[in-house]
């Protein structure tokens, strides 16, 4: 029902159930409706007069059709459903990267919004102030669109279960963005950057460069997981940023990746000295040193470290190298760089970093590939050639 204020106003003359009101915001329209058992209902936030009249035409086609609308509904309740039932089908990643997304970005937009009334003119407002981060240095349009497309996978349920007549995503199109070049350890900055790392850092940092594992694989592996005489690292589970129990790795990808006998040779070494000295591992390959102060020098059980300790040790690596800085993250680059400007083809790259498809490999290293695609074809027509002329 309309108040006395809006009857006097006169916003509801047109005989549509669509009246005015005012907020801190500015004005706002709500619209009111029949319910299926005859209750007066109402439905407000909307910027615009055009927006509440859409919106009260479509629900009146709905309670027509006799699809019984559901109470209305906040986002910030139903994004928080939405996670609960997801938990079961996401890897520990996606879950932490929807959970991210929105605690930072969409709640605190869209917390207050009955789901009925988001629209096509919300969801630009939405992105328009996003990309004030972007301008700012912020935050990536990768980020923005990564937001993006977790409220679209929200809103899309919304529809599924007629909370809202259609998904306002859809109409919004994604913040156009270039990829960043990618940043790794060339060749000749490998050893330089191995000879600058904490003597408990280096293997780790071997292994990273050496076998292209995240962080977060190496931080999961344990002994039974490494065959040195057969050269292989099967790399199963990821430590997650929250809670020390190993879980499965990105995308639940299980693969073996081969080593070189140089970092097979250290792992070697590193177990070695392990039983030399006595020191119970617990099975890890890579420990977390024990503190001789703080808050941690009591500890006795062994866990590899945090992954903020080794984004620590990599940032001192870098200093005392005197290289650039550059994210941990660019050693699995790096891994990808050199398989690449040594020669070996894509699908061992993939196969190594444990793409899904060759194609995201391409995407992010296929530049790198040109020398061996020049080479190859060359080295093709020496082989026919030799050939050809052994059989004259």
């Amino acid at each position: 029902m309309a108040t006395r204020d809006e009857r006097r106003q006169g916003t509801g003359a047109a005989g549509d159930g669509v009246y005015r009101y005012r907020t801190r915001s500015g004005v706002r329209w709500r619209f009111v409706f029949r319910r299926a058992d005859g209750r007066l209902s109402s439905r407000r936030g909307y910027a615009t007069r055009a927006a509440a009249v859409t919106a009260r035409h479509e629900l009146i086609e709905m309670l027509m059709a006799g699809v019984r609308p559901t109470d209305p509904s906040r986002f910030d309740a139903f994004f928080t459903q939405i996670v609960k039932e997801k938990r079961a089908y996401l890897t520990v990643g996606a879950l932490e990267d929807l959970e991210s997304h929105g605690r930072t970005r969409l709640i605190p937009f869209f917390r207050d919004s009955e789901l009925a009334t988001i629209d096509e003119r919300d969801v630009p407002e939405w992105l328009a102030l996003m990309y004030e981060d972007v301008e700012a240095g912020e935050l990536s349009a990768k980020t923005i669109n990564n937001a993006r497309t977790w409220l679209a996978v929200v809103l899309n349920e919304a529809v599924r279960r007629r909370l809202m007549p259609r998904n306002p995503v859809k109409a919004v199109p994604r913040l156009p963005h270039s990829a960043p070049e990618l940043d790794y350890l060339r060749i000749s900055e490998i050893d330089r950057y191995l000879d600058a790392c904490s003597a408990h850092y280096r293997p780790l940092a071997e292994l990273l460069i050496g076998a292209g594992a995240r962080i977060s694989e190496a931080l999961a592996l344990t002994w039974a997981d490494v065959d040195l005489a057969g050269r292989t690292v099967q790399i199963r589970r990821q430590r997650p940023r929250r809670g020390e129990v190993p879980v499965p790795t990105k995308g639940k990808r299980a693969r073996s990746v081969h080593i070189g006998p140089g970092l097979a040779g250290s792992l070697e070494l590193l177990r070695q000295d392990r039983l030399d000295r006595a020191i119970a591992d617990g099975g890890w390959l890579f420990l977390c040193p024990i503190p001789k102060r703080g808050r941690y020098a009591r500890r006795t059980r062994p866990t590899p470290p945090n992954r903020r300790t080794v984004h620590d040790w990599h940032e001192a690596a870098l200093r005392r190298a005197d290289l650039r800085d550059m994210p941990l993250h660019a050693l699995r680059h790096t891994a990808a760089a050199t398989w690449l400007s040594t020669g070996q083809p894509l699908v061992f790259v993939a196969r190594q970093l444990g793409h899904r498809s060759i194609t995201t490999t391409e995407e992010h290293y296929g530049h790198l590939e040109t020398g061996f695609m020049r080479d190859a074809a060359a080295h093709t027509e020496a082989v026919i050639a030799a050939r050809s002329n052994g059989r004259g």
